[in-house]
């Protein structure tokens, strides 16, 4: 019966986005909610940005009544009476949840200033450790265990918001965001059933639900007619802090229900924009300029300079991430040391930054 927690979020999400994207795309192209996109082809119609608007109100409901039915019926216990600490950590992040949510539609319909923008995003991350939910013990990288609150808390608030500002960047190849999150969903999805955390396995499955209609819809519109859509601020907003709250909430059970290091899988799950965006940053501030100016040198954007089509672009960064993915989880079931397998991560990474720059100065020549 615990696969009820799986099937019930999942299929009603997908029903209520398939049923909720098209009357979005309706609203947006009446009220011109649309932007151009940098990585499509020239003559294309101007992409909605409001996709990310449904993403809230789905999970809410997908979640809310999968709970309601099988604590109604007695199928399933999902929070002990006495475990107050877990209600506190889902109510704490609902609550940041909403402000998030609420940040990516203002942002999308009417533009946010940057300082207004970190504020709000500072006070909704930092509901997250307020609850008690914050990174206490990185399990031996880079010689660190257990880590004091005024170290913790800090960089769990960076972490969310590093989190959810990496996967907006994300939202410019057609199904990149989605495909990349659902990985990352099924990933942390499947560790949740593992170790029977019920709540965060609806929460994975109503979001890969959610997304599957978007992924389908950017992939094959071409195909099929139809239009696609920009999940926005909004979508990445939400997709990075729901993802920020279970990536933390599951690397706490490492050496408990999970394994020692399991910390590494699930950071692993969201290497790709992690690193993109540290890469970013860096290459901004080595040239002088603003880390906060969005520009086209993210991975995506080199790897279509590069001579990939947006498909070969998506269908490449997916399958890296799934390599990652395997690469760490066997590091971590085998008991490799984690800091040997972090410098290991950044060296492929680093390695693969070199033959995309080849690529794109071979095709920058020709």
């Amino acid at each position: 019966m615990q696969y009820l927690t799986i099937l019930l979020p999942l299929l009603l999400s997908v029903v209520l986005a398939t049923y909720i994207i098209p009357r979005i795309l309706v609203v947006s192209v009446k009220k011109d909610l649309v932007v151009p996109s940098e990585t499509r082809d020239k003559g294309r119609l101007r992409v909605p940005r409001l996709g990310g608007v449904s993403l809230f109100p789905i999970l809410v409901i997908s979640v809310g009544a999968t709970m309601v039915c099988l604590v109604k019926f007695h199928i399933l216990p999902l929070i002990a009476y006495e475990d107050s600490d877990t209600f506190v950590y889902y109510m704490f992040g609902i609550a940041g949840l909403t402000m998030m949510y609420l940040l990516g539609v203002m942002d999308d319909l009417l533009g946010v200033s940057l300082t207004s923008r970190l504020v709000i995003e500072v006070l909704a991350a930092a509901l997250i450790p307020l609850s008690g939910l914050w990174l206490d013990d990185l399990h031996g990288i880079l010689g660190i265990f257990e880590v004091p609150w005024w170290f913790g808390i800090p960089m769990t608030i960076f972490t969310i918001i590093y989190i959810s500002n990496a996967i907006t960047m994300l939202d410019d190849v057609d199904g990149l965001a989605a495909g990349t999150a659902m990985i990352a969903f099924a990933v942390l999805g499947f560790l949740a059933l593992y170790v029977h955390e019920y709540i965060l396995l609806m929460i994975c499955a109503t979001m890969i639900g959610m997304l599957i209609p978007f992924f389908y819809r950017n992939v094959m519109e071409r195909r099929i007619g139809w239009r696609n859509i920009y999940l926005g601020d909004t979508g990445g907003l939400v997709i990075g802090y729901v993802l920020s709250f279970v990536v933390i909430a599951l690397s706490r059970m490492g050496g408990t229900s999970l394994p020692e290091g399991i910390i590494m899988v699930c950071f692993g799950t969201l290497i790709i924009p992690m690193f993109d965006v540290l890469r970013v940053a860096v290459t901004r501030m080595v040239n002088h300029r603003n880390i906060f100016q969005r520009d086209n040198n993210h991975i995506h954007h080199r790897l279509i300079q590069g001579g990939m089509s947006p498909m070969q672009v998506l269908a490449t960064i997916l399958l890296v991430s799934v390599f990652f993915i395997l690469f760490n989880a066997v590091g971590v079931w085998g008991g490799w040391n984690l800091s040997i397998l972090l410098v290991t991560d950044v060296s492929f990474w680093l390695i693969l930054q070199v033959v995309i720059s080849y690529y794109k100065n071979k095709n920058r020549d020709l």
